[in-house]
């Protein structure tokens, strides 16, 4: 039992990171479907990368540079995975009009003006909120941020099916719904980092789970359903809002 679930951890590292482990992973297919379980353990992962960027940065440059280079490390530990989906989508849902428009245009891999337009204003909201928030928390907000922005994308596969039935798609097995014991265990993990902040910071948990509902029926209306880009996109909207409420309770001086 515990041999299996370490296994499908170090299959969620594989898949959701750029990270090749020092050592062989025994992939089993029939475990790919619960790599979902540990996503905010990835979050966590992930967001250690970006605080100790800026941590190291720190020691040389001001916040607005450090927080650019933290934002670039964990992009580079994740390969672009979430921002990827993000362009995808918004080439997607700009271009296109019917369901089965948007889904083609999501799986060509080239970057046209609605991704590359959509992806300045998603790094540009997120340098421009960070650069706000007090200087002394962001590299726990980094970690916390990533762990909770994650969580919430495990409720869509529970409550709507892949909007590709058919076809070569690789989220497909690794974006299964979860028992809801799996959901709360990863809910668990989520919430740890939030507790080295204050209780009001507690308030945005709600917020994204709303985001990410709302994500759901949207994609659900103009494409019945969701896919892995989808997903990428929940990730992504749930980590600005995370950013901007953490910039307003830095600036209302509830971070200090």
């Amino acid at each position: 039992m515990v041999k299996r679930e370490l296994n499908i951890i170090l299959s969620a590292f594989l898949f959701f990171t750029r990270v090749r482990l020092p050592f062989h992973v025994d992939y089993k297919k029939e475990n790919q479907q619960f790599i979902l379980t540990w996503f905010p353990l990835i979050g966590i992962f992930v967001g250690g990368v970006g605080a100790l960027s800026y941590y190291l940065s720190a020691f040389v440059f001001p916040q607005l540079v450090c927080v650019v280079l933290a934002l670039g490390a964990m992009v580079l530990t994740t390969g672009a995975l979430h921002e990827d989906g993000w362009g995808d989508v918004c080439d997607a849902f700009g271009g296109g009009y019917s369901k089965e428009q948007i889904l083609n245009i999501m799986k060509d891999s080239r970057v046209g003006a609605y991704a590359a337009i959509g992806l300045i204003f998603l790094f540009a909201i997120k340098i421009a909120a960070l650069n706000g928030v007090t200087e002394s928390k962001i590299p726990t907000l980094f970690i916390a941020a990533q762990s909770l922005s994650r969580w919430p994308v495990l409720l869509l596969p529970k409550f709507w099916e892949n909007a590709r039935q058919t076809g070569a798609s690789k989220s497909r097995d690794s974006s299964s719904p979860l028992s809801w014991a799996r959901i709360l265990l990863a809910l668990l993990i989520t919430l740890l980092p939030l507790l080295l902040f204050p209780w009001i910071v507690f308030a945005i948990v709600p917020v994204t789970v709303i985001a990410t509902l709302l994500a759901g029926k949207y994609f659900e209306k103009h494409i019945g359903g969701y896919t892995g880009d989808c997903l990428g996109v929940a990730q992504q909207i749930n980590e600005v809002l995370i950013f901007l409420f953490f910039c307003f309770l830095s600036f209302k001086g509830f971070l200090l």
